[in-house]
């Protein structure tokens, strides 16, 4: 079955689903008011600099001044100045691979110092964007990178032959200190296309320098196109059956740019015209509502748990209802390999990165263990995301990690829960009603009235007029009180009042 692209587009959103032989892999979504920053480049201010970290932060005009370690600072001062001098060769300035020496942070940067930066990790919780100044200018069929002297291929592209021929028109007109790295839809692409590519991104550098040789920091230099163009980009391969889109604005806005830059795949473009939304009749919704739950259940009868910590997440996997029919062991690891998919596939449509640490039940055959890492290792090849993972350790467990650009969907579309402080639980009504007792007795001898006044929430005051009413009641006698409840609907299962009647 072919892939297929569903767009939801709004006047506030965008949301894209990357269909692959029936399944949601991968799904993307961008909010007009919050338009993803990653791979914008920018004339930034340095406006402090941290020896101890070897790093500084730089003033990109965004809410959050962005980061930028001393191993992703190139400098740009001599290319700059070649390209203003009128003597000097156009570009590349002949300065462009001589910037191999190590470097203190310090050394290269001062407060106030203007300086030209990509945002290469988008700005995820409290930390701001994640800065590089070497940039990259993603084409169709390319990955210009101008402060680098390589030549990539894509390693989905298996063709030794075709391999080289790629390689070999790229090495003739690439400008010397120069790189590209090759993308996996050029396989097929002819030698025009991906000439004309080349001059395309060197001509689109030419105008980044020139501009940023002129404006004054925090400036944007150059933005991404917004997601519904960077799909059309980047997803649309010769696997790809078509693309369906259910706005008309969007429709022709998609269909224009694939017109201009990939003609042969305008007649895969259609527009989605009925009175069902688009998400319900391909079967996205429910899918993504089930990405933010915590369980995940194996179609054995096993069961996925992903918890987030601020470190890392790990994915528990159990068996469930799966009690197998020959042995414990065989029931294990079918359960386990089954897991195997049912995780890359959660990894890809939650877009989890960082450190990932994955609990399989534990083998006690050696092969068996061998097994399911390979498994592990073959799913993980369908992933578009850098991975890399370690075999199973002794405790079963396999650490992870995931290239992490963007927010994950559960960052996205959620924000911390205010009831719970983010913990994911709350005291106990039990709990709460025992500290209230204990409060009561240190504030009895304080309290001059008769009358106290205990207000709290319904599943608290129910413990203290249920199994602690006679408790209470002993309470207020030996103290000459008198106790009057309050229950009050609104108020935080953890939160209590006591007073005396005023």
């Amino acid at each position: 079955m072919s892939d297929l692209l569903v767009v939801n587009s709004t006047s506030a959103e965008t949301r894209v689903a990357l269909v692959e032989d029936g399944i949601i892999s991968e799904f993307y979504i961008e909010r007009k008011r919050d338009r993803d920053v990653v791979g914008n480049i920018y004339k930034g201010k340095v406006v402090r600099v941290l020896p101890g970290m070897q790093a500084s932060f730089i003033d990109v005009a965004q809410q959050k001044a962005g980061f930028l370690h001393v191993s992703d600072f190139y400098d740009f001062e001599e290319d700059l100045a070649a390209f203003v001098d009128e003597d000097a060769e156009l570009w590349p300035p002949p300065s462009r691979s001589q910037n191999k020496k190590r470097v203190n942070i310090q050394d290269v940067l001062n407060e106030g110092e203007e300086i030209m930066v990509q945002v290469s990790k988008e700005p995820i919780g409290t930390k701001g964007a994640r800065l590089t100044s070497h940039i990259s200018i993603p084409g169709r069929f390319l990955v210009f990178m101008p402060t680098v002297s390589h030549i990539g291929i894509s390693r989905r592209i298996s063709s030794d032959k075709k391999r080289k021929r790629l390689r070999k028109i790229v090495e003739e007109q690439r400008q010397p200190g120069t790189g590209f790295i090759v993308r996996t839809v050029s396989e097929n692409a002819s030698e025009e296309m991906i000439r004309r590519e080349i001059d395309v991104l060197t001509k689109q550098w030419e105008e980044i320098l020139e501009k940023c040789s002129r404006v004054k920091a925090p400036y944007l230099l150059y933005e991404e196109p917004d997601l519904l163009l960077r799909v059309a980009r980047d997803l649309f391969t010769p696997n790809l059956e078509r693309l369906v889109v259910d706005d008309k604005e969007a429709y022709e806005r998609v269909r224009n740019y694939v017109e201009k830059f990939m003609p042969e795949y305008v007649d895969f473009i259609d527009l989605y015209d009925y009175d069902e939304p688009i998400f319900d009749a391909f079967g996205i919704e429910p899918e993504i509502n089930g990405a933010l739950s915590r369980h995940v259940e194996l179609e054995s009868g096993g069961e996925l748990v992903f918890d987030k910590t601020e470190a890392l997440t790990s994915i528990d996997i159990n068996t469930g209802k799966f009690v197998g029919s020959s042995s414990l062991e065989e029931t294990i690891f079918k359960t386990n390999l089954e897991a195997v998919d049912e995780i890359v596939y959660q990894l890809r449509l939650r877009n989890i990165g960082g450190i990932i640490i994955i609990d399989f039940i534990d083998m006690e055959e050696a092969g068996h263990r061998e097994k399911v890492y390979r498994a592990l290792e073959e799913a993980l090849k369908k992933d578009r995301v850098t991975t890399n993972a370690l075999a199973i350790s002794d405790f079963g467990l396999v650490e992870m990690t995931r290239k992490r650009v963007r927010e994950s969907l559960h960052q996205f579309l959620c924000e911390p829960c205010e009831y719970c402080d983010s913990r994911g639980f709350v005291k106990s009504k039990e709990t709460v009603a025992y500290e209230l007792i204990r409060e009561l007795k240190r504030e009895i001898p304080l309290i001059k009235e008769e009358d106290i006044y205990i207000q709290a929430s319904p599943q608290v005051i129910q413990v203290l007029r249920g199994v602690e009413r006679k408790a209470l009641d002993k309470l207020a006698k030996d103290a000459g009180k008198k106790f009057h409840y309050k229950s009050q609907s609104d108020r935080h299962m953890e939160s209590f009042e006591i007073a005396g009647a005023s």
